[in-house]
């Protein structure tokens, strides 16, 4: 079983809220795009937290295999209440998984204001800059999306190692064959989760130099 690298949370969406256009009056699109961002990335404050809840239940089942393996075959009781806390946990993974996905769902709802607002804005530089960040979110929740579908394989592959572990007669090549597939499992989550922070990465350069055209902007008119 291998635990997935951690991965970059919704502090990419938080606003620069200094960095407001001056000098007009009212609520302009490119205020209105960064408030939408700033709700994207209040509605996404849980992303962080669970994702260290569940690195802490891969741990605590990364120890609980390693005593499974380590125990002989003479100790069937034994393995089999290992087995039982390591399902636990992993349902208990599930459980957070969910809470973390409908975290991001909320935040994607928040997303719709923000093409609304980016579509508006006039200024050309400002827009370009807009409608380049606006791709960045795109991209980013897309990424998620596949991370937390391959991280759901993964977490259903390592309920099947376990509850394979409870088999008196379970054979080296079967044991060998369900490490293999949990391997492949999370080699897929840790490559997901490296687009996922790149495209973290990219959205924050992406909205940093947003808000630098639109100083810059205000600093013209």
């Amino acid at each position: 079983m291998k635990q997935m690298k951690s991965i970059k949370a919704g502090a990419a969406l938080a606003g620069i809220c200094t960095l407001l256009l001056t000098g007009c009056g009212g609520q302009n699109p490119f205020h209105e795009m960064q408030d939408a961002m700033t709700k994207m990335s209040e509605k996404e404050a849980s992303f962080q937290k669970e994702q260290g809840t569940l690195q802490s239940y891969e741990e605590k089942e990364q120890q609980l295999y390693e005593k499974m393996i380590q125990t002989t075959k003479d100790h069937p009781k034994t393995v089999s209440s290992l087995s039982d806390q390591a399902l636990a946990s992993a349902a208990k993974r599930e459980e957070h998984l969910k809470t973390e996905k409908e975290s991001m769902e909320k935040a994607k709802k928040e997303f719709e204001a923000v093409k609304e607002s980016a579509s508006r804005i006039k200024d050309e530089e400002v827009k370009a800059k807009a409608d380049q960040t606006v791709q960045s979110i795109q991209k980013r929740y897309a990424s998620y999306d596949q991370l937390y579908r391959e991280y759901q394989k993964a977490l259903k592959q390592d309920k099947h190692l376990y509850q394979s572990l409870k088999k008196k007669d379970l054979g080296y090549q079967e044991l060998k064959s369900k490490l293999k597939s949990v391997n492949r499992s999370y080699s897929k989550v840790r490559k997901e989760s490296k687009k996922f922070n790149q495209y973290t990465d990219q959205l924050n350069e992406h909205k940093q130099a947003l808000y630098r055209a639109a100083d810059q902007g205000s600093k013209k008119s």
